[in-house]
């Protein structure tokens, strides 16, 4: 007859301690392969690769397998994430020429003005100074929706977030970009802030 068969083999303190050490086990398991996701999504986050525009004077590190676009005479450059979804996280540098007399704060104010322009739905949600290593910077985050350009696919509009950080560079002013959208732009912000660690201009 098996112990299976017996209720009251478990009670037999063997059968429990076996009990307890799987139970443990069971745990240690758990939260070893939790640790292991983290530890995977942080070097996934960290995984960067060189960006040099010469021509413009900017680099930095971007996120490693995304999308460069840098053929476009209204930015410097741009990568997107190809596997974003519903709209694909962008960073994004461009440059402004501006008079002698502009601050970070006088851009910002032309970026408002243009935005209804530009970003259909645009909604500015905050501006504020901050800083940029050493450099003076002003910050804009605001909202937009997005639409899907092939009229013939039905698609929900996206609401998607966004963060200009402006800085002044001689008679240029560096607009540096964040776009997600509104449900992933908290979880994916250390994208951005990771490169605004390594830019250069």
């Amino acid at each position: 007859m098996s112990y299976f068969e017996n209720p009251k083999d478990f009670s037999e303190p063997q059968v429990a301690r076996r009990v307890n050490i799987n139970s443990g086990l069971a745990i240690i398991v758990t939260l070893a392969l939790m640790g292991l996701g983290m530890i995977f999504r942080n070097s996934i986050l960290n995984s960067t690769v060189p960006f040099e525009d010469e021509e413009n004077g900017i680099r930095g590190q971007i996120p490693l397998n995304w999308l460069l676009d840098e053929n476009q005479q209204d930015y410097v450059f741009r990568v997107e994430n190809p596997n974003a979804r519903p709209y694909k996280t962008l960073i994004q540098a461009s440059l402004l020429t501006v008079g002698p007399d502009a601050n970070p704060r006088s851009v910002v104010d032309l970026l408002v003005v243009q935005g209804p322009n530009r970003l259909p739905g645009y909604h500015v949600q905050s501006i504020s100074e901050t800083s940029l290593g050493e450099d003076d910077a002003v910050e804009i985050q605001y909202s937009f929706i997005q639409s899907d350009p092939n009229p013939f696919l039905q698609s929900v509009p996206v609401v998607v977030q966004g963060v200009d950080l402006v800085v002044l560079r001689g008679n240029q002013a560096v607009i540096l970009t964040y776009r997600d959208a509104a449900e992933n732009f908290d979880d994916n912000r250390p994208y951005f802030d990771r490169f605004l660690q390594t830019v250069e201009y």
